[in-house]
């Protein structure tokens, strides 16, 4: 009977095959530790990159904004009246700046339109999708700032909703520019009195321009009071009145 081999545990050649899948593991924990380091690295940077990045986009207030921001604490309401009057005194612009109404109401779901007593602003280049209009546009002329059309003329801007869209021209009958009443639709829309509130997509906030500092403070004050006089009783919850780079203003209600 011939010798049989036997190989126990234990012996020299499995052994050294233990401890050589033993340095492979080792080496393979090494390789994801430092990818995972690197990773690590990689990401901190980033964090860092994008910290830097908003450090930077900050605004840096100028020492005579910050000497105004003083005039006109955060928690201290003011009349209109007062409010005007503060307003000029802390407007860092030496063009003639906007007057803004930055409104923030205690639910979403607001639009109105008014018509304000006292006119700013250009006015806007309103007309009607003619034939003679419809071939400028499709030269790729858009000399106006609003489009009004009737139901019938709308086969015709179809084509051009790609082009009409994204520039906000595009007639729509919930905007009003779709309408069979051409010439009171390009009056109402050509009008630089008529201001249409309507709180963001995504919050209950209003922002509107209601006048310029030039404009007198009895101008200014009836555009403010009209606006306000529209806006839903019980649903506010802060108004502030401000001009182009000036701190902002509070306003009783």
């Amino acid at each position: 009977m011939g010798k049989i081999k036997v190989t126990t545990l234990g012996t020299e050649d499995e052994q050294e095959k233990r401890d050589k899948k033993a340095v492979q593991n080792e080496q393979k924990k090494k390789r994801e530790g430092k990818s995972q380091e690197t990773g690590d690295r990689t990401l901190a940077l980033q964090e860092t990159e994008v910290k830097v990045k908003r450090i930077k986009e900050a605004k840096i207030r100028s020492k005579r904004y910050q000497e105004f921001k003083k005039l006109v604490p955060a928690d201290v309401s003011h009349t209109i009246s007062e409010g005007i009057q503060i307003l000029h005194k802390v407007s860092l612009t030496k063009f003639d700046g906007s007057v803004e109404l930055h409104i923030t109401l205690k639910d979403k779901g607001f639009s109105k339109e008014l018509d304000l007593p006292h006119p700013f602003g250009k006015s806007k280049k309103t007309v009607e999708a003619t034939d003679e209009v419809v071939a400028a546009i499709e030269s790729g002329k858009f000399d106006f700032d609003i489009l009004i059309a009737t139901p019938t003329q709308m086969g015709k801007l179809v084509k051009f909703a790609k082009v009409l869209g994204p520039r906000g021209l595009m007639p729509n009958p919930k905007s009003g520019t779709v309408t069979e009443d051409v010439k009171s639709a390009i009056k109402k829309f050509s009008s630089n009195q008529t201001l249409k509130l309507r709180n963001e997509k995504d919050s209950p906030a209003i922002h509107t321009t209601i006048g310029k500092l030039s404009m007198t403070d009895t101008q200014l004050n009836q555009n403010i009071s009209a606006v306000l006089a529209i806006l839903p009783a019980g649903r506010i919850s802060k108004i502030v009145l401000k001009s182009t780079m000036s701190p902002a203003i509070k306003l009783s209600f």
